[in-house]
């Protein structure tokens, strides 16, 4: 009998253990806004003749958006050739920034959306081809 109630014992703390740490129906889940960014320039593949790209494009967030950044890179290399990172808190972000290319290759243009102050971001990129 003895060993039946601490087995029983032993199972009861067990269980509450265990249950305690498992996620139940109804847990408040956490919150993440949803966005999206959509490019208006360059579109995916473009050919552009000349030293000229104009990167445009719009951020819509379900919650303030706490800034962006842009980036333009060599596709498949970590080399990036532009950066910019713009702080602005609103919910939709006109993006409109010109560079001026002196390359002749496959690129990519990034833009992240920083949508809190945990690191959530939501980023789109597009490939295009500068001759």
């Amino acid at each position: 009998m003895k060993y039946f109630l601490s087995f029983s014992l032993f199972l009861l703390v067990v269980s509450i253990f265990f249950l305690s740490c498992a996620k139940h129906k109804g847990d408040i889940e956490e919150d993440i806004p949803a966005a999206s960014v959509n490019f208006l320039s360059p579109a995916q593949n473009a050919v552009y003749k000349g030293d000229s790209v104009t990167i445009q494009a719009v951020g819509i967030s379900t919650e303030p958006i706490h800034g962006y950044d842009i980036t333009i890179k060599k596709q498949n290399d970590t080399s990036v050739y532009f950066f910019k990172y713009v702080h602005e808190h609103n919910d939709t972000v006109y993006i409109s920034e010109k560079w001026k290319s002196e390359l002749h290759t496959n690129l990519e243009a990034s833009i992240t959306l920083y949508l809190d102050h945990e690191g959530h971001t939501s980023t789109k990129k597009v490939g295009f081809h500068v001759q």
